[in-house]
Parts: structure tokens; sequence; C-alpha cells
């Protein structure tokens, strides 16, 4: 009977053996390899232990080009922010926002006179032959990246803080 007791235990030490050779047990975030490398679970990388997060990733503000139309890889933060391994967050140079610090800020947050739209977004809905947001499509890199903000009515400036009079007519 004691016997079989020790058969029944022995897988489990294995499996423990096996885990305890990874770094750390690869910190609860991966599986442990047979050449005893961690395999980290998906928002998990960046050290041989799994115990680092991964920082979302956007289209790089500057980069060297691969090919004639090949540039603007995907990196960490979008080139404009510092990764928190921690937390996994990025925290975006000024400027700069979104969980990547994908996209310019808009100046001044538009003042509170106005709207902070993409490139994409200025024209599609307020370009040229935009009746009803048919606007032309708009599809360079920095698409959903360049802002700009669009002023209240009685406002205007790159940041809305301008106020306009209106127009008096003269006789």
């Amino acid at each position: 009977m004691l016997g079989i007791f020790v058969l029944l235990l022995l897988p489990v030490v294995v499996v423990q053996v096996a885990d305890a050779a990874c770094a750390n047990s690869c910190s609860g975030h991966g599986r442990c390899g047979a050449s005893n490398q961690c395999t980290c679970d998906a928002d998990w990388a960046l050290a041989p232990d799994c115990s680092l997060r991964k920082c979302p990733t956007g289209v790089a503000w500057t980069d060297k080009a691969k090919t004639a139309n090949a540039a603007h890889a995907v990196a960490e933060c979008s080139n404009r922010g510092v990764c928190d391994y921690s937390k996994g967050e990025c925290t975006c140079f000024n400027g700069y926002t979104g969980a990547a610090c994908q996209r310019l800020r808009c100046p001044s947050d538009c003042s509170g006179h106005g709207l902070c739209y993409s490139s994409a977004t200025l024209a599609s809905q307020y370009g040229p032959s935009s009746l009803a947001g048919s606007g032309p499509t708009y599809t360079n890199w920095e698409k959903d990246s360049m802002t700009s903000c669009m002023c209240d009515m009685g406002y205007n400036g790159p940041d809305c803080s301008q106020c306009k009079l209106p127009m008096m007519e003269t006789w």
C-alpha cells in the first residue's frame, strides 16, 4: 500500500521540480518550457521570469524606413512615452496622449471652445464634398495621430482661444 502511495506522489514532485527550474516560477504569468525558459502570457514579458508587463504599442512617430514604402513600424509607447513595466502603462511625453502615446494632444485642449479631432475624422466629416460625413478618406500613416481643433461658433485659432466678433454691415 505504501508503494502505491509513493508512486502517486512521484508525478507531483516531478512537476514541482520542473516549475522550480524556471526563474521565479515564471512569476505566475507564464509556463515553464522544457529548456527551463518561461513562455510568458500575452500581456507579460520582457524579463526571463515574466515579471514585467508589456506596454501598449502604436505606430512610431520616428523610425528608420525599411524600404521605400515601409516606415513607421509599431513601437512601444509609439516612441513618445516611457513604459511603466510594473503596470504595463505608458507615461506620455508632453504633447502626446493615448494608451500608446499615439496621438498628438490638441493645443490647450481646444480651450474649452471646440473639439479635438484626428486628421482622418476632419477629412471625412468636414473636408471638401463632406455632405453628411462622406468626405474624402485620409489614409496617410498619421491619419489617427495628428489632431486639430474644430472650434465652436464664435471662436477660432489653433486652440479656439480667439473670440470672433460678428461682422458688422457698413452703409
